[in-house]
């Protein structure tokens, strides 16, 4: 029996694509936060979360951020260690801790978040408003699609 032959441009392919926009866009990114504030890669991906929701349950971090549980420890030690987030354990369960910005976290929050905004503003301004819709509705899809398979 002869075997089918399958035409594969890597290049093409959407999966190994994404990842590599995902990748350099990450790897941009950290290296301008690094260097700006003084915050690790899965420090930011924390923090950002943590100052979206104002108070989080840090087990809720790992699913919200796509990171293990060891990355979220020690991501969270290091904010907790440059006073920028508060840990409080639960009433109802000592194991667990609400994690929240603290006044300082605030205000660095506040001071990133547009300055990130901007960086987000140089990557995507060679795409026309169509472009930038159809690439957010799509990317929308794709994270749908993959929580049905």
């Amino acid at each position: 029996m002869a075997e089918k032959k399958t035409h594969f441009v890597l290049d093409d392919f959407v999966p190994y694509k994404l990842m590599l926009v995902a990748e350099r866009v990450g790897s941009g990114l950290a290296a301008f936060y690094r260097e700006e504030f003084g915050i690790t890669r899965p420090e930011w991906r924390l923090f950002a979360a943590i100052g979206h929701r104002e108070k989080i349950i840090a087990r809720e971090l790992a699913e919200l951020t796509c990171m293990d549980k060891v990355k979220v420890s020690r991501g969270l030690q290091g904010l907790e260690e440059k006073g920028l987030i508060t840990r409080v354990p639960l009433p109802e369960d000592q194991r667990a801790a609400q994690v929240a910005l603290t006044g300082e976290g605030i205000a660095l929050y506040r001071k990133m978040v547009p300055r990130v905004l901007e960086w987000e503003s140089r990557l995507i301004d060679c795409l026309s408003a169509s472009e930038y819709r159809d690439l957010v509705n799509g990317l929308d899809r794709l994270l749908k699609r993959l929580d049905e398979l």
